[in-house]
């Protein structure tokens, strides 16, 4: 700011002792020059710049029923604990902040158990469940519960199929210890992982295979809210 004063002051002077018009143009540019240069002082009470908005959270709520349709066959013929599957979301479903899973949505399931029967007295046992959905670009883990689905079992003589039994949540975690366990610790330890498994399907006719055959349904309800 002084350099600016005193620019201005010699323009002054110098005007007024006769200086030629030439000279006076280079002296008043370098007065511009040097007021441009010079920049503003924010103090301590300016006021601060507004906080950005916060973004909606979205979320499918709790509660929610997914239905899913199953993209292959899943079947204790072919699958073994562990193996993953895949699924599409049937119907669109929304929530709050905006949140949309279209119809088409791809999830990911899961087999927990697979086993097949080697005899009457062996029963035949698959137990599965949705793991996880496309959401806000990537896969989404899923805490919910299986409460219907559309599974079968087969006797491997003949082909033929016959309803299975179905059971979910603690029902399904006891099925579990009777068929791989045979004891009452087995029974309880699969009671307690019941909630998580979700579907257990038990054939107990002779030597066959439970089945979760391409096309079939599964509907979960989220325990929790699934927020992306």
């Amino acid at each position: 700011m002084g350099r600016f004063f005193l620019s201005i002051v010699l323009v002054a002077a110098m005007a007024a002792c006769g200086m030629d018009a030439e000279s006076r143009e280079v002296l008043e540019s370098q007065a511009i020059g040097d007021s441009a240069s010079v920049q503003p002082v924010h103090t301590a009470q300016d006021p601060p710049a507004p906080a950005a908005p916060a973004q909606p959270v979205r979320a499918i709520e709790a509660g929610t029923v997914l239905t899913f349709e199953v993209r292959e066959n899943v079947s204790t013929s072919s699958h073994t604990s562990g193996d993953a599957f895949s699924l599409v979301l049937v119907n669109a479903v929304t929530g709050p902040g905006g949140a949309v899973l279209a119809a088409g949505t791809s999830a990911r399931g899961l087999v927990t158990d697979a086993h097949s029967s080697t005899g009457p007295d062996d029963e035949a046992l698959l137990a599965v469940r949705i793991a996880s959905i496309e959401a806000g670009g990537s896969q989404k883990p899923i805490a919910g519960e299986v409460h219907s689905a559309e599974i079968d079992a087969s006797t491997r003589d003949s082909g033929a199929r016959s309803a299975a039994t179905i059971a979910t949540g603690t029902a399904a975690g006891a099925i579990l210890g009777q068929v791989l366990g045979g004891d009452t610790r087995s029974t309880v330890t699969g009671a307690a992982a019941g909630t998580a498994v979700g579907v257990v399907v038990a054939l107990t006719t002779r030597g066959g295979d439970a089945n979760l055959p391409q096309g079939s349904r599964i509907a979960v309800r989220l325990d929790r809210d699934l927020v992306f």
